[in-house]
């Protein structure tokens, strides 16, 4: 009998303990849950509504530029398009050329051939009498009721300054035009972009 007391008394003993160590675990183990609930995590998200509206009025992200014939004292060919920045974050405009046909030369953005929009711009800007022109009145808009403008123009003033090249594109225009009459003169693609600004 004495044997059997002694056995139950150190079940409960053992028992006791274990018992213990289990409310304390779980006691720690709410402390923990508790405290992780607790810190908590609020944040908003800003909203993005950019919009670019050309001067017919649509929704365009891309602009397709055609000129059906270029010519010394030509009319100054002029699109714009409208920047809305109606989002609450601040947005940087810039553009890329992405393709550029003037007559029979066609220079397209492509890895495999390594041109690039620079390299489009760099020969608009150096290689032709004619000028085309790519303007951005405001690259930064301000949230909510931000508004900038993008402006293509191509003209060719009578006195490009450079008679040998004015002479040269002059007989290239008027044997394109004789080659190829349903041809147009010049066509470019233009990505327009606005970028979320850092704050």
């Amino acid at each position: 009998m004495n044997k059997l007391y002694k056995i139950m008394k150190k079940i409960k003993i053992r028992n006791l303990i274990l018992l213990l160590f289990l409310l304390m675990f779980n006691t720690y183990a709410w402390f923990i849950y508790a405290s992780k609930v607790s810190v908590g995590l609020t944040a908003s998200v800003s909203s993005w509504n950019v919009e670019f509206v050309s001067d017919a009025g649509e929704t365009v992200t891309n602009i397709d530029v055609v000129v059906e014939k270029i010519y010394p004292g030509m009319d100054t060919f002029e699109k714009k398009v409208v920047v809305h920045n109606r989002g609450e974050t601040a947005a940087t405009l810039s553009y890329e050329i992405k393709y550029l046909k003037i007559m029979d030369e066609v220079y397209e953005v492509s890895e495999t051939t390594g041109i690039t929009s620079d390299t489009i711009k760099s020969k608009i800007e150096q290689e032709y009498p004619f000028k085309i022109i790519i303007e951005m009145d405001d690259t930064n808009l301000s949230v909510e009721n931000g508004e900038g403008s993008f402006t293509i123009k191509i003209e060719w003033p009578y006195e490009s300054g450079n008679d040998e090249l004015d002479t040269t594109w002059g007989n290239k225009a008027y044997e394109f035009y004789n080659s190829y009459p349903d041809e147009k003169c010049i066509e470019m693609k233009i990505e327009l972009v606005a970028t979320q600004q850092n704050t």
